[in-house]
Protein backbone atom coordinates (compact mmCIF):
# COMPACT_ATOMS: atom_id res chain seq x y z
CA UNK A 1 0.00 0.00 0.00
CA UNK A 2 3.19 2.83 1.07
CA UNK A 3 4.80 2.24 -2.62
CA UNK A 4 1.68 3.79 -3.86
CA UNK A 5 2.72 7.29 -1.84
CA UNK A 6 5.54 9.10 -2.36
CA UNK A 7 8.70 9.10 -0.30
CA UNK A 8 8.89 12.11 2.52
CA UNK A 9 12.38 13.02 0.99
CA UNK A 10 11.13 13.47 -2.19
CA UNK A 11 7.97 15.74 -0.94
CA UNK A 12 10.73 17.23 0.42
CA UNK A 13 12.44 17.89 -2.67
CA UNK A 14 8.93 18.72 -3.92
CA UNK A 15 8.09 21.38 -2.01
CA UNK A 16 11.27 23.41 -1.94
CA UNK A 17 11.44 23.08 -5.51
CA UNK A 18 7.56 23.90 -6.34
CA UNK A 19 8.06 27.03 -3.63
CA UNK A 20 11.23 28.33 -5.53
CA UNK A 21 10.35 27.73 -9.49
CA UNK A 22 6.97 28.78 -8.82
CA UNK A 23 8.09 32.20 -6.91
CA UNK A 24 10.51 33.52 -9.47
CA UNK A 25 8.42 32.17 -13.07
CA UNK A 26 6.48 34.26 -14.27
CA UNK A 27 3.71 33.44 -16.92
CA UNK A 28 4.88 35.25 -20.14
CA UNK A 29 4.96 32.01 -22.45
CA UNK A 30 1.41 32.13 -21.55
CA UNK A 31 -0.41 35.62 -22.70
CA UNK A 32 -3.95 35.15 -21.77
CA UNK A 33 -7.14 33.17 -23.19
CA UNK A 34 -9.35 34.83 -26.22
CA UNK A 35 -11.71 36.75 -23.55
CA UNK A 36 -8.37 37.84 -21.32
CA UNK A 37 -7.79 41.77 -21.97
CA UNK A 38 -4.66 42.63 -22.72
CA UNK A 39 -1.98 42.50 -19.36
CA UNK A 40 -4.32 40.14 -17.66
CA UNK A 41 -1.12 37.51 -16.85
CA UNK A 42 0.55 40.38 -15.11
CA UNK A 43 -0.01 39.84 -11.59
CA UNK A 44 2.03 41.88 -9.97
CA UNK A 45 0.08 44.61 -7.81
CA UNK A 46 -2.02 47.78 -10.71
CA UNK A 47 -3.88 50.36 -9.01
CA UNK A 48 -7.00 50.31 -7.72
CA UNK A 49 -9.61 53.21 -8.07
CA UNK A 50 -11.88 52.60 -4.61
CA UNK A 51 -15.70 52.90 -4.86
CA UNK A 52 -16.88 55.81 -2.52
CA UNK A 53 -19.31 54.37 0.20
CA UNK A 54 -22.01 56.79 0.33
CA UNK A 55 -25.58 57.35 0.11
CA UNK A 56 -27.07 59.48 -2.95
CA UNK A 57 -30.09 61.00 -3.16
CA UNK A 58 -32.02 63.30 -5.82
CA UNK A 59 -33.65 65.27 -2.78
CA UNK A 60 -36.22 67.12 -5.23
CA UNK A 61 -37.65 63.69 -6.25
CA UNK A 62 -37.11 61.62 -2.81
CA UNK A 63 -35.21 58.66 -4.40
CA UNK A 64 -32.58 57.37 -3.10
CA UNK A 65 -29.55 55.24 -4.07
CA UNK A 66 -26.92 53.23 -1.57
CA UNK A 67 -23.25 50.92 -1.86
CA UNK A 68 -23.04 51.26 2.44
CA UNK A 69 -22.72 47.70 2.90
CA UNK A 70 -20.84 45.00 2.07
CA UNK A 71 -20.54 43.72 -1.75
CA UNK A 72 -22.19 47.08 -2.87
CA UNK A 73 -20.63 48.78 -5.95
CA UNK A 74 -22.32 51.78 -7.27
CA UNK A 75 -20.32 55.15 -8.50
CA UNK A 76 -22.70 57.33 -9.42
CA UNK A 77 -26.59 58.23 -9.43
CA UNK A 78 -28.32 60.98 -11.38
CA UNK A 79 -31.56 61.74 -13.16
CA UNK A 80 -31.66 61.82 -16.88
CA UNK A 81 -35.09 63.63 -17.43
CA UNK A 82 -38.40 63.02 -16.09
CA UNK A 83 -39.24 59.34 -16.56
CA UNK A 84 -35.30 57.62 -16.14
CA UNK A 85 -32.89 57.76 -13.43
CA UNK A 86 -29.46 56.04 -14.61
CA UNK A 87 -26.97 54.32 -11.55
CA UNK A 88 -23.10 54.54 -13.20
CA UNK A 89 -21.09 51.17 -12.47
CA UNK A 90 -17.21 51.34 -12.73
CA UNK A 91 -14.26 48.47 -12.38
CA UNK A 92 -12.02 48.28 -9.89
CA UNK A 93 -9.30 49.09 -12.12
CA UNK A 94 -9.31 48.37 -15.95
CA UNK A 95 -8.45 46.60 -18.51
CA UNK A 96 -10.90 44.01 -16.66
CA UNK A 97 -12.95 40.91 -17.80
CA UNK A 98 -16.70 41.72 -18.63
CA UNK A 99 -17.87 40.87 -15.13
CA UNK A 100 -19.90 43.73 -14.30
CA UNK A 101 -20.87 43.54 -10.79
CA UNK A 102 -23.25 45.76 -9.32
CA UNK A 103 -25.32 45.60 -6.31
CA UNK A 104 -27.38 48.48 -4.34
CA UNK A 105 -30.05 49.62 -2.18
CA UNK A 106 -32.81 51.75 -3.72
CA UNK A 107 -35.89 53.89 -1.60
CA UNK A 108 -38.04 56.75 -1.86
CA UNK A 109 -39.68 59.17 0.62
CA UNK A 110 -42.98 58.41 -1.08
CA UNK A 111 -44.14 55.31 -3.02
CA UNK A 112 -43.13 55.89 -6.48
CA UNK A 113 -42.13 54.16 -9.73
CA UNK A 114 -38.88 54.62 -11.68
CA UNK A 115 -37.23 53.69 -14.61
CA UNK A 116 -33.58 52.92 -13.36
CA UNK A 117 -30.82 52.74 -16.24
CA UNK A 118 -27.51 50.77 -15.71
CA UNK A 119 -24.72 52.02 -17.17
CA UNK A 120 -21.61 50.61 -16.96
CA UNK A 121 -17.86 52.10 -17.92
CA UNK A 122 -15.34 49.66 -19.59
CA UNK A 123 -17.79 47.00 -19.65
CA UNK A 124 -21.58 46.05 -21.02
CA UNK A 125 -24.19 44.34 -18.81
CA UNK A 126 -24.25 41.10 -18.25
CA UNK A 127 -26.37 39.67 -15.08
CA UNK A 128 -29.95 39.64 -14.84
CA UNK A 129 -30.87 41.64 -11.78
CA UNK A 130 -31.34 39.98 -8.47
CA UNK A 131 -33.78 41.39 -5.80
CA UNK A 132 -34.29 41.00 -2.17
CA UNK A 133 -36.55 43.10 0.38
CA UNK A 134 -34.12 41.76 3.28
CA UNK A 135 -30.79 41.37 2.11
CA UNK A 136 -31.20 37.73 2.69
CA UNK A 137 -33.57 36.37 0.48
CA UNK A 138 -33.17 36.76 -3.78
CA UNK A 139 -35.19 36.40 -6.51
CA UNK A 140 -34.71 37.35 -9.90
CA UNK A 141 -36.42 40.47 -10.94
CA UNK A 142 -39.37 39.86 -13.29
CA UNK A 143 -38.75 39.66 -16.67
CA UNK A 144 -41.70 42.43 -17.14
CA UNK A 145 -40.17 44.94 -15.56
CA UNK A 146 -36.08 44.71 -17.20
CA UNK A 147 -35.11 45.38 -20.66
CA UNK A 148 -31.88 44.78 -22.08
CA UNK A 149 -30.16 47.02 -24.77
CA UNK A 150 -27.22 45.15 -26.05
CA UNK A 151 -26.12 47.52 -28.33
CA UNK A 152 -25.66 49.87 -25.69
CA UNK A 153 -24.35 47.44 -23.36
CA UNK A 154 -27.05 48.46 -20.96
CA UNK A 155 -30.19 47.21 -19.13
CA UNK A 156 -33.41 49.51 -17.75
CA UNK A 157 -35.10 48.35 -14.38
CA UNK A 158 -38.93 49.34 -13.52
CA UNK A 159 -38.58 49.06 -9.83
CA UNK A 160 -41.51 50.17 -7.56
CA UNK A 161 -39.85 51.93 -4.67
CA UNK A 162 -41.49 52.62 -1.05
CA UNK A 163 -39.54 53.88 2.22
CA UNK A 164 -38.84 49.82 2.74
CA UNK A 165 -35.17 49.90 0.72
CA UNK A 166 -35.10 47.23 -2.16
CA UNK A 167 -31.89 45.47 -2.96
CA UNK A 168 -30.75 45.28 -6.56
CA UNK A 169 -27.87 42.98 -7.36
CA UNK A 170 -26.33 40.86 -10.07
CA UNK A 171 -26.21 38.16 -8.26
CA UNK A 172 -27.23 37.34 -4.64
CA UNK A 173 -25.18 38.24 -1.52
CA UNK A 174 -22.74 36.27 -0.67
CA UNK A 175 -20.00 38.13 1.75
CA UNK A 176 -17.12 37.50 3.88
CA UNK A 177 -19.94 36.74 6.85
CA UNK A 178 -21.86 34.53 5.08
CA UNK A 179 -19.32 32.41 4.46
CA UNK A 180 -18.15 32.88 8.12
CA UNK A 181 -21.40 31.99 9.39
CA UNK A 182 -21.65 28.96 6.99
CA UNK A 183 -18.04 27.18 7.89
CA UNK A 184 -19.02 27.96 11.82
CA UNK A 185 -22.20 25.29 11.32
CA UNK A 186 -20.21 22.84 9.19
CA UNK A 187 -17.43 23.20 11.97
CA UNK A 188 -19.61 21.90 14.90
CA UNK A 189 -18.52 18.61 13.59
CA UNK A 190 -15.76 17.39 14.82
CA UNK A 191 -14.17 15.79 11.72
CA UNK A 192 -13.94 19.50 10.06
CA UNK A 193 -11.43 21.87 11.32
CA UNK A 194 -11.16 25.67 10.46
CA UNK A 195 -8.19 27.50 9.88
CA UNK A 196 -6.20 30.43 8.41
CA UNK A 197 -4.17 30.17 5.71
CA UNK A 198 -3.05 33.33 5.51
CA UNK A 199 -4.15 36.94 4.85
CA UNK A 200 -5.18 39.20 2.00
CA UNK A 201 -4.21 42.34 0.84
CA UNK A 202 -6.37 43.91 2.82
CA UNK A 203 -5.89 42.01 6.10
CA UNK A 204 -8.80 39.75 5.66
CA UNK A 205 -8.19 35.57 6.00
CA UNK A 206 -8.43 33.79 3.39
CA UNK A 207 -10.02 30.63 5.55
CA UNK A 208 -9.26 26.90 4.61
CA UNK A 209 -11.46 23.69 6.04
CA UNK A 210 -9.89 20.74 6.67
CA UNK A 211 -11.89 17.64 6.32
CA UNK A 212 -11.17 14.08 7.48
CA UNK A 213 -12.42 11.28 9.50
CA UNK A 214 -9.65 9.26 9.36
CA UNK A 215 -10.16 5.35 10.13
CA UNK A 216 -6.68 5.57 12.34
CA UNK A 217 -3.97 8.07 12.71
CA UNK A 218 -1.00 7.20 10.56
CA UNK A 219 -2.69 5.90 7.77
CA UNK A 220 -2.15 6.38 4.02
CA UNK A 221 -4.67 8.59 2.43
CA UNK A 222 -5.42 10.26 -0.25
CA UNK A 223 -6.04 14.21 -0.18
CA UNK A 224 -8.67 16.14 -2.48
CA UNK A 225 -8.18 20.36 -2.72
CA UNK A 226 -11.14 22.40 -3.67
CA UNK A 227 -10.73 26.49 -4.18
CA UNK A 228 -13.45 28.63 -4.57
CA UNK A 229 -14.43 32.37 -5.12
CA UNK A 230 -11.10 33.34 -7.47
CA UNK A 231 -13.50 36.08 -8.64
CA UNK A 232 -15.98 37.71 -6.92
CA UNK A 233 -18.88 37.70 -8.77
CA UNK A 234 -18.91 34.48 -9.55
CA UNK A 235 -21.82 33.69 -7.31
CA UNK A 236 -23.24 30.50 -8.78
CA UNK A 237 -19.95 28.60 -8.86
CA UNK A 238 -19.66 29.94 -5.03
CA UNK A 239 -23.29 28.22 -4.42
CA UNK A 240 -22.11 24.85 -6.03
CA UNK A 241 -19.16 24.78 -4.03
CA UNK A 242 -20.47 25.42 -1.03
CA UNK A 243 -23.54 22.45 -1.73
CA UNK A 244 -20.64 19.96 -3.07
CA UNK A 245 -18.56 20.29 1.01
CA UNK A 246 -21.54 20.04 2.44
CA UNK A 247 -22.64 16.81 0.81
CA UNK A 248 -18.70 15.44 1.68
CA UNK A 249 -19.29 16.51 5.59
CA UNK A 250 -22.95 14.56 4.83
CA UNK A 251 -24.27 11.66 7.51
CA UNK A 252 -24.44 9.64 4.27
CA UNK A 253 -22.45 6.05 4.27
CA UNK A 254 -20.54 7.09 1.42
CA UNK A 255 -19.29 10.58 2.73
CA UNK A 256 -18.30 8.18 5.97
CA UNK A 257 -16.41 5.81 3.88
CA UNK A 258 -14.73 8.83 2.08
CA UNK A 259 -13.82 10.71 4.90
CA UNK A 260 -11.97 7.67 6.25
CA UNK A 261 -10.18 7.06 3.28
CA UNK A 262 -9.25 10.75 2.10
CA UNK A 263 -8.77 14.54 3.71
CA UNK A 264 -10.32 17.37 1.53
CA UNK A 265 -8.35 20.80 2.09
CA UNK A 266 -10.85 23.72 0.58
CA UNK A 267 -10.32 27.53 0.34
CA UNK A 268 -14.17 28.28 -0.47
CA UNK A 269 -13.24 32.06 -0.54
CA UNK A 270 -9.96 32.98 -2.01
CA UNK A 271 -10.50 36.61 -2.63
CA UNK A 272 -12.29 38.09 0.60
CA UNK A 273 -11.44 41.39 -0.41
CA UNK A 274 -12.85 41.71 -3.98
CA UNK A 275 -16.43 39.95 -3.06
CA UNK A 276 -16.23 42.47 0.10
CA UNK A 277 -15.43 45.16 -1.96
CA UNK A 278 -17.92 44.79 -4.71
CA UNK A 279 -14.47 44.04 -7.26
CA UNK A 280 -15.94 43.10 -10.91
CA UNK A 281 -13.03 40.68 -11.28
CA UNK A 282 -9.42 41.01 -9.15
CA UNK A 283 -8.00 41.51 -5.63
CA UNK A 284 -7.35 44.72 -3.74
CA UNK A 285 -4.11 44.30 -5.67
CA UNK A 286 -5.37 45.21 -8.88
CA UNK A 287 -4.99 41.64 -9.73
CA UNK A 288 -6.93 38.20 -11.85
CA UNK A 289 -6.04 36.06 -8.94
CA UNK A 290 -6.45 32.66 -11.37
CA UNK A 291 -3.33 34.08 -13.80
CA UNK A 292 -1.18 34.02 -10.79
CA UNK A 293 -0.79 30.24 -10.29
CA UNK A 294 3.13 30.64 -12.17
CA UNK A 295 4.09 33.56 -10.42
CA UNK A 296 2.54 33.56 -7.26
CA UNK A 297 2.66 37.48 -6.72
CA UNK A 298 -0.65 37.93 -4.56
CA UNK A 299 -0.45 37.46 -1.16
CA UNK A 300 -4.00 34.93 -1.22
CA UNK A 301 -2.56 32.60 -4.29
CA UNK A 302 0.51 32.74 -2.27
CA UNK A 303 -1.06 31.84 1.38
CA UNK A 304 -2.67 29.21 -0.11
CA UNK A 305 -0.04 27.67 -2.60
CA UNK A 306 2.57 27.38 0.42
CA UNK A 307 -0.48 26.31 2.97
CA UNK A 308 -1.24 23.30 1.00
CA UNK A 309 2.61 22.89 0.15
CA UNK A 310 3.33 22.24 3.92
CA UNK A 311 0.22 20.30 4.67
CA UNK A 312 1.03 17.58 1.72
CA UNK A 313 4.29 17.70 0.98
CA UNK A 314 6.18 15.91 4.36
CA UNK A 315 4.12 13.87 4.86
CA UNK A 316 4.47 10.29 3.01
CA UNK A 317 1.24 9.22 3.95
CA UNK A 318 -0.58 11.98 1.45
CA UNK A 319 -1.25 11.86 -2.02
CA UNK A 320 -3.19 14.63 -3.81
CA UNK A 321 -5.16 12.83 -5.95
CA UNK A 322 -7.48 15.84 -7.72
CA UNK A 323 -8.27 19.26 -7.38
CA UNK A 324 -11.61 21.24 -8.52
CA UNK A 325 -11.45 25.23 -9.41
CA UNK A 326 -15.13 26.57 -8.90
CA UNK A 327 -16.23 29.34 -11.02
CA UNK A 328 -19.41 30.71 -12.99
CA UNK A 329 -19.72 31.63 -16.74
CA UNK A 330 -22.79 31.76 -18.67
CA UNK A 331 -22.94 27.40 -19.23
CA UNK A 332 -21.98 24.33 -16.98
CA UNK A 333 -18.72 23.84 -18.53
CA UNK A 334 -15.81 21.82 -17.29
CA UNK A 335 -11.77 22.68 -18.28
CA UNK A 336 -9.98 19.64 -17.76
CA UNK A 337 -6.48 18.61 -18.55
CA UNK A 338 -6.24 17.34 -21.79
CA UNK A 339 -6.36 13.58 -22.24
CA UNK A 340 -2.82 13.31 -24.29
CA UNK A 341 -1.26 14.75 -20.92
CA UNK A 342 -1.02 11.96 -18.50
CA UNK A 343 -2.30 12.57 -15.14
CA UNK A 344 -3.32 10.50 -11.52
CA UNK A 345 -6.07 9.06 -11.97
CA UNK A 346 -6.52 9.43 -15.09
CA UNK A 347 -9.31 10.90 -17.17
CA UNK A 348 -10.90 10.87 -14.32
CA UNK A 349 -12.80 14.17 -14.37
CA UNK A 350 -13.82 12.86 -18.14
CA UNK A 351 -15.52 9.92 -16.49
CA UNK A 352 -17.00 12.22 -13.45
CA UNK A 353 -19.06 14.19 -16.45
CA UNK A 354 -19.86 11.12 -18.72
CA UNK A 355 -22.02 10.31 -15.06
CA UNK A 356 -23.16 13.45 -14.37
CA UNK A 357 -24.70 13.59 -17.93
CA UNK A 358 -26.56 10.44 -17.22
CA UNK A 359 -27.58 11.72 -13.98
CA UNK A 360 -29.04 15.06 -15.65
CA UNK A 361 -30.20 14.25 -19.09
CA UNK A 362 -32.11 17.41 -19.67
CA UNK A 363 -29.00 19.40 -18.64
CA UNK A 364 -26.10 20.58 -21.01
CA UNK A 365 -22.81 20.36 -19.74
CA UNK A 366 -19.79 21.45 -21.96
CA UNK A 367 -16.81 20.14 -21.95
CA UNK A 368 -13.56 22.10 -23.36
CA UNK A 369 -10.28 20.67 -22.28
CA UNK A 370 -6.79 22.74 -22.15
CA UNK A 371 -3.32 22.11 -22.02
CA UNK A 372 -1.44 23.19 -18.56
CA UNK A 373 0.53 25.98 -19.78
CA UNK A 374 -1.82 28.71 -18.50
CA UNK A 375 -1.14 30.24 -14.63
CA UNK A 376 -4.02 28.90 -13.30
CA UNK A 377 -5.17 26.59 -10.28
CA UNK A 378 -6.20 23.54 -11.55
CA UNK A 379 -2.96 23.59 -13.52
CA UNK A 380 -0.53 24.17 -10.80
CA UNK A 381 -2.19 21.12 -9.03
CA UNK A 382 -1.56 19.13 -12.19
CA UNK A 383 2.03 20.72 -12.70
CA UNK A 384 2.67 20.33 -8.69
CA UNK A 385 1.08 16.92 -7.96
CA UNK A 386 1.09 15.08 -11.28
CA UNK A 387 -2.60 14.67 -10.37
CA UNK A 388 -6.07 15.29 -12.28
CA UNK A 389 -7.69 18.94 -12.05
CA UNK A 390 -10.65 20.70 -13.53
CA UNK A 391 -11.69 23.99 -13.60
CA UNK A 392 -15.66 23.56 -13.16
CA UNK A 393 -17.96 26.79 -14.29
CA UNK A 394 -21.68 26.85 -13.35
CA UNK A 395 -23.92 29.26 -15.52
CA UNK A 396 -24.73 32.42 -14.16
CA UNK A 397 -28.74 31.77 -14.21
CA UNK A 398 -28.97 28.19 -13.27
CA UNK A 399 -31.57 27.82 -11.15
CA UNK A 400 -30.43 27.68 -7.47
CA UNK A 401 -32.18 24.16 -6.66
CA UNK A 402 -30.56 22.88 -9.29
CA UNK A 403 -27.70 24.03 -8.28
CA UNK A 404 -27.47 22.21 -5.55
CA UNK A 405 -29.18 19.18 -7.17
CA UNK A 406 -25.94 19.02 -9.88
CA UNK A 407 -23.70 20.06 -6.89
CA UNK A 408 -24.33 17.26 -4.31
CA UNK A 409 -24.94 14.86 -7.12
CA UNK A 410 -21.08 15.97 -8.58
CA UNK A 411 -19.76 15.34 -4.74
CA UNK A 412 -21.11 11.87 -4.61
CA UNK A 413 -19.87 10.73 -8.08
CA UNK A 414 -16.25 12.24 -7.25
CA UNK A 415 -16.18 10.47 -3.77
CA UNK A 416 -17.31 6.94 -5.08
CA UNK A 417 -14.62 7.41 -7.98
CA UNK A 418 -12.09 8.38 -5.60
CA UNK A 419 -12.56 5.68 -3.32
CA UNK A 420 -12.74 3.31 -6.55
CA UNK A 421 -9.18 5.06 -7.73
CA UNK A 422 -8.08 4.45 -3.60
CA UNK A 423 -9.15 0.40 -4.15
CA UNK A 424 -7.67 0.02 -7.42
CA UNK A 425 -3.98 1.22 -5.76
CA UNK A 426 -3.93 -0.94 -2.85
CA UNK A 427 -4.45 -3.83 -5.74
Amino acid sequence: MLSHFRASSLWGALFLFAIFSFSCSSSEEFSGFSYDPEGSTITTDKEITPQHERTIGISAEGVWLSNEFPGARMNDFYKVNDSLYQVVLEPENHPVNNSPWYSFKAWADTAKTISLRLQYRHGDHRYFPEISYDGARWMPIDSTSYVEDTLQGTATLTLDLSQKPVWISAQELLTVDDYAAWADSLSKKTFVRQDTAGYSHQGRPVKKMVINELEYEGQPHGVMLITGRLHPPEVTGALASLYFIEEITSNSELAKEFRGKFEVLAYPLANPDGVQNGHWRHNAGGVDLNRDWKAFNQPETQAIRDDILQHVSNDSLKKVYYGIDFHSTNENIFYPINREIETYPEDFTYFWVDSLKAAFPDTEFSVEPFDTSSPIAKNWIHRTFGADAVTYEVNDAEARDKIEAIARTSARLVMQNLLKERRNSEN
